[in-house]
């Protein structure tokens, strides 16, 4: 038996990771920073881009030419959420290209949570599931929603503030009636919530209501209804 044990060295290390990752409020964000290091051959970065052109900002830095390159990655979106990449293009056939994996979740003044809610009856035996979303502010500054716009027809939305801290908590409950039942039993509705912030926009909320509620089984016309012992049978005339 041979056992062969050995550390592997990529051609080009990402240090510290091949992703970044931006989480809170936009000016409380600090710049990012990935070193691009090649410690077995020389190296070089002739291009980068990226798809998150209006949301990010970036800057490619030379530490020591041919062998350590420094990217600089800070947010520009001032609130919403966004996923993409930097793709830097080398001249190393081996590895032509290094992607880094960039990902923005950024509040506002105000946030809205959840952002999905799941609501109706889920099992025929089941009660009623309703929902909850808080409304809350992240400067804990007090604030109004000014509007709250949603389809009548499906649910009801009921506001009350928060008790301890700025904010509101907003019950969702399904109207059923007006659903159908079964597997076709699913809608989904959005709730949009404007607040009197100025900073902020309008934030929407994705509701799924589902009635899984059985209907009444009923007889086809064709099945014929189980005899009557108590009845005499009928001659069938000839």
């Amino acid at each position: 038996m041979l056992v062969l044990q050995g550390a592997v060295k990529a051609l080009i290390e990402i240090q510290p990771a091949g992703n970044v990752a931006f989480r809170g409020m936009a000016d409380q964000l600090e710049e990012k920073t990935i070193d691009l290091v090649s410690s077995t051959q020389r190296f070089a970065i002739q291009k980068v881009e990226s798809n998150l052109e209006d949301k990010i900002r970036y800057k490619l830095e030379t530490v020591e030419e041919g062998k350590h390159y420094r990217l600089k990655v800070a947010n520009l979106l001032k609130q919403g959420n966004y996923n993409g990449f930097i793709k830097c293009y080398t001249d190393v056939q081996e590895k032509p290209e290094i992607m880094i994996r960039i990902n923005g979740f950024i509040e506002g003044d105000v946030t809205v949570k959840p952002l999905m809610v799941l609501i109706g009856k889920m099992a025929a035996q089941q009660p009623v599931r309703t929902g909850k979303v808080l409304v809350v502010s992240n400067r804990n500054k007090p604030f109004q929603i000014k509007k709250l716009t949603y389809d009548e027809k499906l649910i009801e939305v009921k506001q009350e503030p928060l008790p301890k801290e700025p904010g509101f908590s907003l019950e969702i409950t399904p109207k059923m009636e007006g659903l159908p039942t079964g597997a076709g039993g699913r809608q989904q509705t959005t709730l949009t919530i404007q607040t009197d912030v100025q900073s902020d926009e309008p934030q929407q909320v994705q509701i799924h209501i589902i009635n899984s509620a059985e209907t009444p089984l009923t007889r086809p016309p064709s099945a014929q209804a189980p005899p009557n012992p108590d009845e005499a049978p009928q001659s069938t005339p000839q």
